[in-house]
């Protein structure tokens, strides 16, 4: 009971106001700006060091009228200015009196949809959201991007989505008065306009919250084989063998190059006609680990003609599993299809981190520039785009992986 006690009194000094003065902001500030300095490859890529020490000046004489929450996201916004998307400060401990909308929100081929909502709320699954407080829900996912770095329009609308629900987003960048606002106004299609009381993270745990994917039954693939690092299916109707590749870590019960070899042994036994790799839901990791895969395939005969390998990528496809991306396509001629990724191909990455002094709150950084491909795209683009509309996402059609099923080469 005293553990209890005395975790619940640091978790209430730690979101009330006046947990920290501007005197340890402006300590914490001095230490994230020096450490973004030292320890970032070229943090100035996309302003100069003028413009971001203008921001530091224009945040340090608003201190003493912002509340802690505030702070946490004018920090973000600094941190943003870098550009680079591997480069950003955590909300720490005030997360947790951070007030949310009772949503999740998704932006699909066909506006931004509710996909996941508290158990009071879960029949507006599935419903377009218009506006927040009147403004454009587009609009509004843009604005809130100014407190996240971004490489490219398809991280934006993926952390986006997110942040649009935080009620200090929201205040931060406009579109909502307070950062503690206890209900905002959300606009929904057919031309319906609700008050959504803010709910705090602790509290959600005991909200019952429901997801789309509850009601479908038989679930896809995509998302039944998420769970492990890789695994593998022979989808038999088709003669095609998927590999769920869900992160770029090797598992510590099988090798990859024990994988690789079980592929490329079952794909002949089993007469399989292509090879699918997801890495749709693979944010990234060790680049190195699914080499051997790739070795593996690049003289194996079954998958030597063009279309014989399909890589299928999404918006969620970040840092290695770009490069791998880009890998297959290169080594073992392989068709990207999805969307295009969350992130640029030629990037900053491998991740340190430091601490801030007062707060506590990380800051992740980069610490190297990768290039990887020649000219600077701004994502891997797949060869065959397919998008994903609402009818496809709530029925738990997966279009992509139909696509790849019956493709057919040039």
């Amino acid at each position: 009971m005293r553990w209890f006690q005395f975790f619940f009194v640091c978790v209430l000094c730690l979101t009330a106001r006046g947990q920290m003065t501007a005197e340890q902001w402006r300590a914490d500030i001095d230490v994230l700006a020096e450490g973004l300095l030292e320890k970032h490859p070229n943090f100035y890529t996309k302003h100069t060091v003028e413009e971001f020490e203008d921001a530091l000046s224009a945040l340090d004489e608003r201190l003493e009228t912002l509340d802690d929450q505030e702070i946490v996201m004018e920090l973000g916004r600094l941190v943003a200015m870098g550009g680079d998307s591997h480069t950003g400060v955590g909300m720490g401990a005030f997360a947790g009196a951070m007030r949310q909308l009772p949503i999740e929100m998704i932006v699909l081929d066909n506006g931004v949809f509710i996909h996941a909502a508290t158990g009071e709320h879960k029949e507006l699954i599935g419903r377009r959201i218009l506006s927040i407080n009147s403004t454009p829900i587009d609009e509004v996912v843009e604005r809130v991007g100014e407190l996240f770095a971004h490489e490219n329009r398809f991280k934006l609308i993926n952390a986006g989505a997110s942040y649009a629900r935080l009620a200090p987003a929201l205040a931060a960048v406009g579109v909502i008065d307070r950062f503690d606002q206890q209900s905002i106004l959300v606009g929904l299609d057919q031309d319906e306009e609700i008050g959504l009381a803010t709910v705090l993270p602790t509290q959600q745990n005991g909200l019952g919250w429901t997801s789309f994917i509850q009601s479908i039954d038989p679930k896809p693939l995509m998302y039944t084989m998420r769970r492990g690092y890789y695994g593998s299916r022979l989808l038999d109707e088709h003669g095609v063998m998927y590999i769920a590749y869900n992160t770029c870590r090797e598992a510590p019960d099988l090798s990859m190059v024990d994988f690789a070899e079980f592929i490329t042994t079952k794909s002949d036994e089993l007469d399989a006609r292509r090879l699918v790799i997801d890495l749709r839901f693979n944010g990234g990791g060790d680049e190195t680990v699914i080499w051997p895969m790739m070795a593996a395939l690049e003289g194996f005969e079954r998958f030597k003609d063009r279309g014989d390998i399909i890589v299928l990528i999404s918006r969620y496809t970040y840092s290695s599993a770009m490069s791998n991306a880009h890998q297959f396509k290169d080594r073992c001629g392989a068709i990207l299809m999805g969307e295009p990724t969350g992130g640029k191909p030629n990037h900053f990455g491998q991740l340190g981190s430091f601490t801030l002094p007062n707060s506590g709150l990380t800051v992740h950084h980069s610490t190297k520039y990768f290039h990887k491909v020649e000219g600077d795209e701004d994502a891997v683009y797949p060869d065959v785009l397919v998008g994903i509309t609402a009818d496809d996402f709530f029925r738990g059609k997966d279009p992509v992986l139909d696509a790849a099923i019956r493709y057919q080469a040039d």
